[in-house]
């Protein structure tokens, strides 16, 4: 159901937007530009891109991982696997589409943990989304950790999260020690 209500909303965004004229797309990009610059960026850099395949598309998998989706990480504590066979890799299960992608339940997730904790919004879309999808995938898994204790995300989801949502540079943080690690 969670699939199909995916699909009927992107098909009415799709319409929605089809049935627009110029004037109102054009509004409709500057509004964008005005609360979602990063997520702007990516949609011109995606238009001038020539389709030339970008590093890391196609990785070796490395030896330490079991469901064939994992890539090579920077830290020994990184180098973790969901430990599936290739059919139930964690990435592949719709119910990781759903709670850990999906750009609604992200949305909802970022304005409630925003609300609770009194922060401002990230306006860096891609950030702010990637950020929320790797809590989003810790609460599926694990449940409330409290402050200090971290888990540490294996591989596979990891870059699932980073090619749903990039950082146009490249550079990621990684795992950061928790006070309880």
């Amino acid at each position: 159901m969670a699939a199909q209500a995916r699909r009927d909303r992107q098909s009415q965004l799709e319409e929605c937007i089809s049935n627009m004229d110029l004037a109102a797309l054009q509004e409709t990009l500057k509004l964008v530009c005005k609360k979602q610059p990063s997520l702007l960026m990516d949609v011109l850099k995606t238009a001038n891109d020539n389709g030339d395949p970008t590093p890391g598309n196609s990785p070796a998998v490395p030896d330490w991982c079991s469901c064939n989706n994992c890539r090579e990480m920077p830290t020994e504590r990184e180098k973790l696997c969901c430990g599936k066979i290739p059919q139930n890799c964690h990435t592949k299960l719709a119910d990781f589409y759903t709670i850990v992608l999906d750009e609604l339940v992200l949305e909802v997730a970022m304005r409630f943990r925003n609300d609770a904790l009194a922060e401002p919004r990230d306006d860096n879309y891609n950030r702010a989304h990637r950020h929320t999808a790797y809590r989003q995938y810790v609460m599926w898994m694990h449940g409330r950790l409290g402050a200090g204790n971290r888990k540490v995300i294996p591989s596979c989801c990891i870059w699932k999260i980073r090619d749903q949502y990039p950082e146009p540079s490249g550079q990621y943080v990684g795992y950061i020690e928790g006070v309880l690690d």
